[in-house]
């Protein structure tokens, strides 16, 4: 029986070991539909001639238990995922609260680098009154003027770092998302290359026992399974794509 892997990537995972017991039930499965003369040679031809799929109940069992397994992969990574994606959307939004806070920052070093005016250098008490227009007084204003450059720099350097850090933790939690779609995926692939297998042994089975089992080995078409769309999807910082149908524009998760 000619079976067909699901494209891998090149570093994907190794196949799932057939188990024993699936593979003697599906052995046993396949021998007694072959006595059985399941499927008929003369249904077959039929099916092959409309071009309809070529398919058993017992295969049918084994797509729908892969399909409900592979989707089950994919239920679970939604699930625990959940977490993360919550904590990267309030991220998100304190990195907003962020920035703005640098825009204040900003503005307020500007206004704090801006040069002494005429009344800044007046006397502001009694004590000072000596030293009007005395390059102590400025000096002493000028002083002043530093310590505010200073702390704005510094407020700034502040907000900038809360920013940087708001990113980065942005960064990993978005990477930690994409790395785990890439199991799934992958685990996907195994899966349906495992039910593919299991099929596959199940119609060796069928044509060993079946009395036009010659003629049926040479009629069946190749084994595959169609994986769902999010197994082809992309993940980039966290945002899931799936492929656009023909014609169409990507739709995001």
């Amino acid at each position: 029986m000619r079976w067909r892997r699901q494209p891998t990537a090149a570093n994907a995972p190794e196949p799932i070991p057939y188990a024993p017991r699936d593979r003697k039930t599906d052995t046993r499965r396949g021998r007694r539909d072959g006595r059985k003369r399941i499927p008929s040679f003369t249904t077959l031809t039929e099916q092959l001639e409309a071009q309809a799929r070529v398919s058993t109940p017992y295969q049918e069992e084994l797509s729908h238990a892969g399909m409900y397994r592979i989707n089950e992969q994919h239920r679970r990574f939604l699930t625990r995922i959940t977490e993360t994606r919550d904590e990267i959307a309030r991220l998100r939004g304190a990195l907003d609260t962020d920035l703005e806070m640098i825009e204040r920052a900003r503005t307020a070093l500007t206004e704090k680098q801006a040069e002494l005016t005429e009344s800044e250098l007046q006397p502001r008490n009694y004590q000072e009154l000596p030293l009007t227009g005395t390059p102590v007084l400025h000096g002493r204003r000028a002083a002043m003027r530093d310590q505010r450059i200073a702390a704005a720099r510094a407020e700034l350097a502040r907000c900038e770092a809360a920013a940087d850090g708001r990113r980065q933790a942005i960064t990993t939690a978005t990477a930690r998302i994409d790395h785990e779609f890439a199991l799934v995926q992958a685990g996907a692939r195994r899966l349906a290359d495992y039910y593919v297998l299991r099929i596959a042994s199940y119609w060796d089975a069928v044509v060993q026992t079946h009395p036009d089992g010659r003629n049926l080995s040479t009629a069946l078409p190749i084994v595959s399974l169609t994986l769902p769309s999010w197994v082809d999807a992309t993940c980039q910082d966290g945002v899931i794509t799936l492929p656009a149908p023909a014609g169409m524009p990507p739709t995001e998760e």
